[in-house]
């Protein structure tokens, strides 16, 4: 080893297990590839390949402890941003998916194990009964890139959430059970487990949730130790609940979070964005942790069979819980199948299995020893398959959004009705959104897509159809409202896609921290007092193919660029950046500048007309001439 167990080494391996976590993070953002593979490869790489970190030397017997409460972290973050609504539209199905489908996957999965591998038929219950659970740290993710449109995205992320603590449960009885030799000491056991499972759970972590919401209602707690009270009482709540009965502390925190999430307030906002940092750093560490404690040689061992296992899982087991939970729905066949293709297996499925292998193995339970490659080589195969065929069917089942390269405009005033209509004249998504019936009404009588809505309600981004959308321009005549909508929409497209106008200088009020502003459009900065004394002077909003005319405009104070589309996609043109040289340029453009405009689009309107004359000309001449070796 590298760094060996003793004190100094302690933080040189916290470094190395964080800063390859967050470069493994980064270069999957970067080449869309998912995180997990990446992590993944890195824990086998700094453990068993190169030796450089010996996670059950570097934390000992507080290893799994460690992983068990990150774990518990992980899923109250998962419940905490299941909206309610999600619940509600999709419960019935899912309720089935997690009773109906994780025993039809368990009985499965576990028929497959005992063909399959040189395993005891109580190991093979604990193998099956770890992978029923999907997860939301990798359905998430893959749900992003997909952009799956419809019911099936919510369905997916509810079941990911709720399964998890049901596997964990069904992970240890199937454990007890594996240990019990008894046909009536198993059923007692079984019973035992899911009744004192369901009453700790449920009752602790309802108890708590109402506590924590409580306290946040009548401002007992300040914002300042908000969080950190909050991740107390859910500490308390898992280890509370695992004293009352093992393994019982992943569904108290799940009910935590689901519980909260009723609560769209801003502290419950601030700990989901604090949490989601948090769970981001935490599944980086325990992939690479756990990965790094695999040994290369059990993986060959096991990787042929393994094969065989991942597609009795992908093909049989997943198709044939769908097809049961789904009966009689009113799910269509298309929505049916693209659920039977989702079903990755992430760190829940990761961390389990390594605590009960180990105990089983302590136990001499036969076969035991390749439960964790086992269910690591399924991990990497699940989102293998998943991550790369999901997509492509989702679009061959017209179930994929639109790329979200539209653009929702806050205000729909006369300047941002024209840049809507100009952007939509190019194929570019967008939706108007005002508080004013009138600018409304314009729109829509312009055939541009609006809704009467303030963005600053608690359910404006459940209100808006954001499909095909993929950032924010804020242009209301309001700065603070501009402002706001930038941070409360940052969650859903992120900073990098956040855009509004650049606050009046002439404000009262004093200048708006830049923290909360998002990013600025306009080369020099472009305010709403500007805009609109330009439109008073006539200016109006105009698009043309990049060229020297727009840039002697721009630099002669006659046309402000706003936007390029180039091969389709959209760019908003922000402080100190370049006159675009390329694609067609949306801006603000003066009458002369208007006038010129249109006289290039005429002299390109004749040029193309003689081009397709001449060329007409061409087509008729060649087909009037036989060719040379017929007149001959």
């Amino acid at each position: 080893m590298l760094f060996a167990a003793t004190e100094s080494a302690i933080g040189p391996t916290l470094a190395v297990i964080v800063g390859v976590g967050m470069a493994a993070q980064w270069v999957a953002w970067r080449t869309q590839i998912p995180s997990i593979i990446l992590l993944l490869i890195s824990g086998l790489l700094l453990g068993p390949v190169f030796g450089v970190i010996d996670p059950d030397a570097f934390l000992g017997e507080t290893l799994f402890p460690i992983v068990s409460l990150s774990v518990a972290l992980i899923l109250f973050e998962g419940g905490l941003d299941l909206p309610p609504r999600e619940l509600k539209s999709t419960g019935t199905v899912v309720r089935r998916l997690i009773s109906i489908g994780a025993l039809i996957t368990f009985l499965v999965a576990g028929w497959g194990a005992m063909q399959l591998f040189d395993i005891s038929r109580g190991a093979a219950a604990v193998l099956a009964a770890v992978l029923i659970v999907t997860g939301p740290t990798v359905v998430g993710p893959l749900l992003r890139f997909v952009r799956p449109s419809g019911r099936t995205g919510p369905m997916l992320r509810a079941e990911g959430i709720l399964i998890d603590p049901i596997g964990a449960t069904a992970s240890l009885i199937a454990f007890e059970v594996a240990l019990t030799d008894e046909p009536g000491e198993a059923l007692t056991t079984t019973l035992g487990v899911v009744g004192l499972t369901l009453v700790a759970g449920i009752g602790i972590g309802f108890v708590l949730a109402w506590i924590v919401d409580h306290a946040l209602r009548r401002f007992l707690i300040p914002d300042h130790l908000a969080n950190p009270i909050t991740l107390a009482i859910v500490v308390v709540g898992f280890v509370l609940s695992n004293e009352v009965q093992e393994e019982a502390g992943l569904l108290t925190v799940t009910v935590m979070g689901i519980w909260l999430a009723r609560r769209d307030s801003a502290a419950v906002r601030q700990l989901l964005e604090f949490n989601e940092s948090l769970r981001t750093l935490l599944i980086s560490a325990l992939f690479i942790l756990l990965a790094a404690r695999i040994e290369t040689d059990q993986l060959q061992e096991v990787i042929v069979p393994s094969l065989a296992f991942l597609a009795l899982l992908v093909f049989v087991a997943r198709p044939l819980s769908v097809i049961a939970s789904t009966v009689r729905s009113s799910l269509s066949w298309r929505e049916r199948v693209f659920l039977m293709a989702m079903a990755p297996r992430g760190i829940v499925a990761a961390a389990v299995s390594a605590i009960f292998a180990l105990r089983l193995e302590e136990e001499g339970v036969r076969g035991a020893e390749i439960i964790v490659p086992v269910v690591f080589l399924v991990i990497i195969g699940t989102i293998v398959v998943y991550g790369f065929f999901a997509g492509p069917l989702a679009r061959k089942l017209g179930l994929a959004e639109a790329r979200a390269n539209g653009v929702l405009i806050v205000g729909a005033h006369p300047t941002a009705r024209g840049l809507a209509k100009q952007l939509t004249d190019l194929d570019v998504t967008t939706m108007l959104v005002d508080t004013d019936p009138y600018n409304v009404t314009r729109s829509v009588a312009l055939g541009l897509p609006a809704r009467r809505l303030s963005v600053l309600t608690e359910d404006a981004t459940h209100e808006l159809d954001l499909r095909g959308i993929g950032r924010i321009l804020a242009m209301t005549p309001n700065d603070e409202v501009n402002a706001l909508a930038t941070t409360r929409f940052a969650r859903v497209f992120g900073r990098r896609e956040t855009f509004q106008l650049k606050p009046s200088s002439r404000r009262r009020q004093g200048e708006l921290p830049e923290e909360i502003l998002g990013r600025i459009i306009g080369i020099d900065g472009v305010d709403y007092s500007l805009i609109d004394e330009r439109t008073r002077q006539g200016w109006r909003v105009r698009s043309s193919p990049a060229s020297t005319m727009i840039t002697t405009a721009t630099e002669a104070d006659e046309f402000i660029p706003i936007a390029r589309v180039l091969d389709g996609q959209l760019a908003f043109i922000c402080r100190n950046d370049p006159v675009p040289s390329q694609g067609t340029v949306i801006g603000l453009a003066a009458p002369s500048t208007q006038q010129a405009i249109d006289e290039q689009a005429a002299e390109r309107a004749e040029r193309d007309e003689r081009e397709a004359v001449a060329a007409a000309d061409a087509q008729a001449e060649n087909g009037t001439n036989p060719p040379a070796d017929e007149t001959a």
